[in-house]
């Protein structure tokens, strides 16, 4: 959960507190910058873990969902491995 937004001259004089407060509840997270201008974002490493992970899975989901839809849609006719051969010797040279 979001608190509101701690000014970055305090959020500066506050970092250890801070990160002790992170350490001892890591759902919390602290935006530090202006009213409506965040300058950071601080949370937890586990809580970051989860974050990335999820980002991840979320991206593997993309992808094989494009080649999905590219192997059933394909926007060219397939090459054959000579007519591959052949392209790839023209762009080297």
């Amino acid at each position: 959960m979001a608190n509101d937004v701690i000014p970055s001259a305090e959020a500066r004089s506050r970092l250890p507190s801070i990160i002790e407060e992170l350490v001892e509840q890591p759902d919390r997270t602290y935006e530090v910058g202006r009213q409506r201008r965040r300058e950071v974002v601080l949370l937890s490493a586990s809580r970051f873990d989860d974050f990335a992970e999820r980002e991840d899975a979320l991206s593997d989901l993309a992808w094989a969902a494009f080649a999905q839809e590219r192997v059933e849609n394909p926007s060219s006719e397939p090459l054959n491995w000579e007519e591959a051969q052949q392209r790839r010797r023209r762009q080297a040279s």
